[in-house]
């Protein structure tokens, strides 16, 4: 089903704003359209939840590549990604709320794991993340942590110390402690 970004960004606004806990007859009265329509365009409502997701994960992905072409090392990169997924829970609570309790960050074909994944990978070949490092198992060690964990904005730092400290060179913690925080 290839659908056009104003649709898709209709139906992602709708649930940015509402939730995803709504009938597709109180869906189709805000959109204003009708149920044939609705189910023509987006399938059923888990797939126009999937369509929404979707959105919301490129729009994280666009946002994010941004912010990257600014930081200097990996270690810096790593950090400013889980800051903003962190940040998520605050701007995009819906879509947060939903990558959280389905799980959907721990799919290995989703922009979260992609873009750890591959980060850790590159601190591997600049000596800042540990060669040895199993990534495959580390990443969802990663998420699940930026994931479920509330912090406490004083114990932050220390927190993500703890969860990057199995990962990281002695150079890459060098990097991590000189790197300012939010």
């Amino acid at each position: 089903m290839s659908l056009s970004a104003k649709k898709k960004q209709a139906i992602f606004d709708y649930y940015s704003e509402n939730g995803f806990h709504h009938s597709t007859e109180q869906i189709v009265k805000e959109l204003k359209i009708c149920h044939k329509t609705f189910f023509n365009r987006y399938g059923t409502k888990s797939q126009s939840i999937e369509i929404a997701w979707e959105y919301w994960q490129n729009l994280c992905k666009e946002k994010w590549s941004r912010i990257l072409e600014n930081c200097n090392h990996c270690v810096e990169e790593l950090l400013m990604i889980l800051y903003h997924m962190y940040k998520t829970r605050e701007f995009d609570t819906h879509y947060y709320e939903l990558t959280r309790d389905s799980r959907k960050y721990l799919d290995t074909g989703s922009y979260f794991y992609s873009i750890v994944y591959s980060i850790l990978e590159k601190g591997k070949k600049c000596f800042h993340v540990k060669e040895n490092l199993n990534t495959d198992a580390y990443t969802p060690f990663v998420l699940n942590n930026m994931f479920l964990i509330d912090f406490e904005k004083d114990k932050r730092r220390d927190t993500l110390k703890f969860i990057l400290n199995a990962a990281l060179t002695e150079r890459g913690m060098e990097l991590f402690l000189e790197t300012p925080f939010a």
